[in-house]
């Protein structure tokens, strides 16, 4: 595939359903063009764009994590300014009130024991992620172990057909 027709296709997302249509049709083109005829059978045509869809996903895996973890860190900064910014309206406020010394400090042991619950409600929280795509690998793994089985067999069948057909 040439350049210019990559630097069409990378752009799929924003393009009309003629643009699309266009870049197929340079994409035929630039194959018919090319000159190479092979013969290539219908599951390697199949393995080879499977192949090369599933290497530019993973390819982009590590992109899409750290763009999801500045987004996540942004809102969490948000959150840290807003409460900062609130803490110092609120302390002027109640300063206005005149409110005693022993409201802060209970109001200090109450939200003590919710910010406990909240850390032990995080660590909890990432034991049960952890576990879940534990789970996942694992059920993946037979599955795997399972198709790889199954091609296997499809492979024999396929082997004792072309025998019974000769």
């Amino acid at each position: 595939m040439s350049e210019k027709t990559v630097e069409t296709m990378a752009t799929i997302e924003n393009v009309t359903k003629k643009q699309l249509i266009e870049a197929i049709k340079t994409s035929k083109n630039e194959h018919d063009l090319s000159g190479q005829k092979t013969s290539t059978s219908m599951p390697n045509v199949v393995k080879n764009n499977t192949s090369e869809i599933i290497e530019k996903i993973d390819s982009k895996i590590p992109t899409y994590v750290q763009l999801y973890s500045d987004l996540y860190k942004k809102y969490l900064h948000m959150a840290n300014n807003f409460c900062t910014t609130s803490c110092l309206a609120q302390k002027e406020f109640f300063d206005k009130m005149g409110v005693n010394n022993a409201m802060p400090t209970m109001f200090d042991a109450y939200l003590g024991s919710v910010k406990q619950m909240v850390l032990l409600q995080i660590d909890m929280n990432e034991n049960m992620i952890q576990s879940y795509v534990s789970h996942r690998l694992t059920v993946l793994d037979f599955y795997d172990q399972m198709m790889n089985r199954n091609i296997t067999n499809f492979a024999k069948m396929f082997s004792l057909f072309n025998d019974h057909t000769k």
